[in-house]
């Protein structure tokens, strides 16, 4: 993809280079672009070590040649200004341009994202607001501030959001909205079963994939539910698309998910719910002393399998299923038995699966089709799944 990267005069601008290390990383052409501002923070040189293409700062820069604004206005698929200081985007609203990056805007006719970074009370102030609110009618996606410690000392919205998510956010502006207006339903991470305050049954699940499934379906315009277990949101910035709602027990994610699932139409269960948990829990650590060498234990509920005997041809179930030994064969007998409209089958071990940042599988439907998720990290894999979640989904509808 051909981006454009501006950069405003604010202590956030280091964070930009953050951006622009990763998105040339992931193989975009990068055009940086700074105010004269900006140069005071960073210098052009730190952006032209990272993007290999010479800065454009004032108006009469030529990094694209004679008529640079009119150029790269054409050759950019998205312009992305970070941060966007007050300043910036009062000028962008006005249309008031005072150098290359804002004349450049006021050439460019494709998507746009704007990541706002600035003191809390300067961003509540009803000029700031009304600037934003003119950028957005005119399509600019607005991603940020979020609530923070910022430089002054202060607390509050107006912090530049994480730049892994606003790398992310750069490469969906060009993407179609595929669930637009739907409902999404994702459970996560793994389930808390405690003996007592200090011990509980669980597993290695850190809720990653989940977390993954989350966001990729906001990024496709999904209204997203995400009910996870402890640690299973501690990966970046949420979308703000997506209700997180924290539980610990298979009991708390049963409740929850029930709770919600009668307004959604896709269910996306990746949660690792811990199959047992103990008959009594005690209110105080119960020490060593106390302890006769067993737990008696009961069976969880099946939170999917439930699912799909109440809403199995109604509502567009996933499920996951983590195995170690034959896994797609038990991953299909678990398709059935739960009536569910796909499974994602995952082989786990040593260096795959629970914990792990790399992750691979395969996608059964329950029409007999397989598609194969390549080797990568788990966001890569989250956006394979949900490529082809969409496909099979709109067959259905």
């Amino acid at each position: 993809m051909r981006i454009i990267v501006g950069v405003s005069g604010g202590i956030a601008a280091y964070k930009a280079a953050i951006v622009v290390s990763s998105l040339v990383q992931r193989g975009h052409q990068v055009q940086i672009l700074m105010t004269d501002g900006a140069t005071k923070f960073v210098q052009p040189l730190t952006f032209e070590a990272l993007s290999g293409r010479p800065v454009g700062i004032l108006v009469t820069d030529q990094p694209a040649g004679p008529i640079s604004h009119v150029k790269l206005g054409q050759w950019a698929e998205v312009l992305a200004i970070v941060p966007a200081t007050l300043g910036i985007m009062s000028r962008l609203a006005l249309g008031q341009p005072s150098d290359l990056l804002s004349l450049t805007y006021m050439s460019y006719r494709g998507p746009v994202v704007i990541a706002p970074a600035m003191e809390p009370k300067m961003w509540l102030h009803p000029r700031t607001q009304e600037h934003a609110a003119k950028l957005s009618a005119d399509d600019t996606q607005i991603v940020g501030p979020v609530a923070g410690h910022v430089a002054s000392g202060d607390e509050g919205v107006g912090r530049l959001v994480d730049p892994d998510f606003l790398v992310r956010a750069i490469e969906h502006a060009t993407a179609p909205k595929a669930l637009s207006g739907i409902q999404v339903l994702v459970t996560g991470g793994a389930t808390w079963e405690h003996f007592d305050p200090v011990r509980a049954i669980t597993n290695p699940s850190t809720g990653r994939m989940g977390f993954e499934m989350a966001q990729e379906a906001a990024f496709l315009g999904a209204r997203v539910t995400y009910v996870h277990g402890p640690r299973a949101a501690d990966f970046g910035t949420l979308h703000p698309a997506v209700t997180a709602i924290p539980v610990v027990s298979a009991q708390e994610m049963r409740q929850a998910v029930w709770d919600i699932v009668g307004s959604v139409s896709i269910v996306v269960a990746a949660a690792a719910v811990s199959d047992f948990r103990p008959v009594a829990s005690a209110k105080q650590k119960l020490h060593k002393s106390d302890i006769t060498g067993h737990w008696e234990v009961t069976a969880n509920p099946d939170i999917l399998a439930e699912l799909g005997q109440e809403y199995g041809g109604n509502k567009f179930l996933v499920g996951f299923a983590a195995e170690t030994d034959n896994v797609v064969a038990s991953a299909q007998s678990k398709l059935a038995a739960k009536r569910l409209d796909v499974i994602v089958a995952n082989p786990v071990g040593a260096s795959l699966g629970f914990g792990n940042y790399e992750h691979r599988g395969q996608i059964i439907d329950r029409f007999g089709g397989t598609a194969v998720i390549n080797e990568g990290s788990k966001e890569f894999s989250a956006q394979q799944i949900w490529k082809r979640l969409v496909e099979l989904y709109s067959q259905e509808q």
